[in-house]
Parts: structure tokens; sequence; C-alpha cells
């Protein structure tokens, strides 16, 4: 991954761009087994995975959630019988269980309107591309982690607001008696 400008001020979270940043991202072929990845995504306690094709570029995302949906696809088939089915399993590739070609993230968007679109299509993760190439991932990202850092937004803004009621009430209370009551507005 290329390094970006940051948009971070004093810690502060903006984009998902600055979150793809700090975040740990596996990637892997459509052509790689199932069962060879799986133990990497859960060793590396992470729930989605980007796609990518032999340049490199981003042609779908994985998710544990999507594997067991395959894995219970073809256990529910009456075409495959209960005996069959882990060998169909066994030789699951990525691309039988991926979301291919998925909405994305760019990466100069901010937190705030990306748990927006996250919450609105119901998406637990989302691939982050580059401004500059639309098919290069930069991270994933969950809803989680977006919400936790919108948060703490929240409360860095309330926190500054106090802060400049305080000044504001210290200043309309001023110590030579002349005082003024805001209320009397």
């Amino acid at each position: 991954m290329k390094a970006t400008k940051t948009n971070e001020r004093d810690g502060e979270i903006k984009t998902v761009g600055d979150i793809a940043l700090h975040r740990k991202c596996l990637a892997f072929s459509p052509d790689q087994y199932v069962r060879i990845i799986l133990p990497t995504m859960q060793y590396s306690r992470l729930g989605a995975a980007g796609v990518v094709d032999e340049q490199g570029k981003l042609v779908g995302m994985l998710s544990e959630r999507d594997i067991l949906r395959q894995i219970f696809k073809l256990m529910a088939s009456p075409v495959i019988a209960p005996t069959n089915a882990v060998k169909h399993v066994d030789d699951m590739t990525v691309r039988d269980a991926m979301i291919k070609n998925p909405k994305c993230l760019d990466e100069d968007m901010d937190i705030e309107t990306a748990l927006a679109v996250m919450t609105e299509f119901g998406y637990r993760f989302m691939p982050v591309i580059s401004r500059d190439d639309p098919r290069k991932l930069l991270g994933i990202v969950d809803e989680r982690e977006i919400a936790i850092h919108v948060k703490n937004r929240l409360d860095n803004i309330k926190r500054e607001a106090e802060a400049k009621e305080s000044v504001l009430q210290y200043l309309f209370h001023e110590p030579y008696g002349v005082g003024f009551d805001p209320k009397s507005l």
C-alpha cells in the first residue's frame, strides 16, 4: 500500500482511507481453495478479505459469512448427497463464495457518510479503494469500527462545545461586577 496523506488531526480518524491505512487487510486469489485460506482468516481475526486478480486489482470480496452461506447451500442441495458434500466443500474456491464486483468506498469518503452507506445497504464489511485507481484495494473496513470512530468524533465535538460554553459562562460572569446573563436575551 502506498502511503497517502493522512487526514488525522490529534489522532482523529476522518476518512475510511485513514482506517484502511492502519488496518490489516488480507487479499486472496479467486482460484485459492477456501479450506486453505479460511484458517488464515480465522488466525488473523478478520471476517472479510479482498479478492484480487493477477495484477493485484480488486475483483471481489470474501467474508466468513459468504463462505458459510455457500457451504449451507451445498449441504441443502438435493443433488449432492450429504456424504459427498464434504468433498464439494474441500473443492470450493474463493471464486465460488466471493461477492463479485462489490460496492466500494472511496478512500476520501468521510466516516459518517461511509457509516450511512453501510447501514443503508446492510453491509458489515466494505472494500476501500484508491482515489487514483478505482480497482486498487487499500483495505477493508467494518461497520463496527467505523461506528466507533464516528462515536469518538461526536464525543470530541461534545467536549469542545462544553469547553466553549464554559469559557463563555466565565466571560459573561467576569469578576468586575458588570456581569451579563445570557438567559436575559
